[in-house]
């Protein structure tokens, strides 16, 4: 009987110290296992998910590229051409060299290069790049002639728009993240048509002459984080006169784009920031011209 009892108090001692910390052991080799064998899993479905979303953003530009391709106004060789233009560290400078590049263009188009210039019709055109600030002389010259800005029914989406202070409020500090470098902008430009006499014939070339408007396809939010940079490559043309091989007989076909999409601010892209990229060809229209 003795024993008995002896016992029953051993038992209702609970645990020792030794048992205590031997179970502690055995969890965080566990818990150690279990995050061991997790992380992999985790890190592979983040990547995915980045991926998934950078191809988004790829896609939805790649989209918007053809649309305003498909909307073009090509008639002869020096309706759309690609220039390569490096890019500006100040903003103050906006799209200066962009617009003096394709000013000073003469001849026909580059292979290759970062802007893609498109007649739009008999008076305008399109440059879409994104490598080139929006500044306060391109704001103020947006401002200047948009009638609708004058009479106060503002419906149309001019640059300033973009900011709630007015022209007085374009500082780099308060502009918009949409503004930067790495997003797509879209610039429109009065255009004025270069008369050039090309193997005996008259060919017209459009230029850039006053800049009209500057526009982003898309607010920042659709980037989710991401910068991009479209260069052009491949750029084509075809006859229009079988059988001739005359640049004056020559028109815009079409043009390779290829988006990358990194992580992180237009200053840290590189190769190790590269999360996705594609290429798609770009077809200038050619039922848009009145002959």
């Amino acid at each position: 009987m003795l024993k008995f009892f002896r016992t029953k108090k051993h038992r209702d001692k609970g645990s020792t110290l030794v048992e205590l910390v031997v179970a502690m052991a055995l969890t965080a080799i566990l818990a150690t296992a279990v995050v061991t064998v997790m992380h992999p899993a985790v890190s592979i479905f983040l990547n995915v998910q980045k991926h998934s979303r950078a191809q988004m953003v790829a896609d939805t530009i790649a989209d918007t590229l053809r649309a305003e391709c498909a909307a073009s106004y090509i008639k002869g060789y020096g309706d759309a051409r690609v220039a390569s233009v490096e890019a500006e560290d100040d903003y103050l400078k906006g799209d200066n060299k962009i617009f003096d590049e394709l000013s000073s263009l003469t001849d026909v188009s580059a292979d290759r290069g970062n802007v893609l210039y498109i007649r739009k019709n008999e008076g305008y055109a399109e440059a879409l790049y994104c490598n080139a600030w929006i500044s306060q002389a391109d704001y103020s010259d947006v401002y200047k002639v948009d009638q609708e800005c004058k009479t106060g029914n503002v419906t149309s989406k001019a640059v300033y728009r973009l900011f709630t202070d007015g022209a007085s409020g374009l500082k780099e500090e308060k502009m918009p993240i949409d503004t930067r470098q790495g997003y797509l902008h879209s610039a429109y430009y009065e255009t004025s048509s270069l008369k050039l006499d090309v193997d005996g014939k008259n060919v017209t070339l459009a230029r850039p002459a006053k800049a009209y408007d500057y526009t982003n396809p898309f607010t920042s939010s659709v980037y989710n984080g991401f910068t991009v940079n479209v260069s052009y490559e491949d750029f084509t043309y075809e006859s229009v006169v079988p059988g001739s091989e005359s640049k004056a007989d020559m028109r815009p076909s079409y043009v390779v784009a290829n988006i990358r999409v990194y992580d992180g601010t237009y200053g840290e892209q590189s190769i190790n920031t590269l999360v996705y990229s594609r290429k798609v060809v770009l077809c200038f229209a050619q039922d848009n011209v009145k002959e």
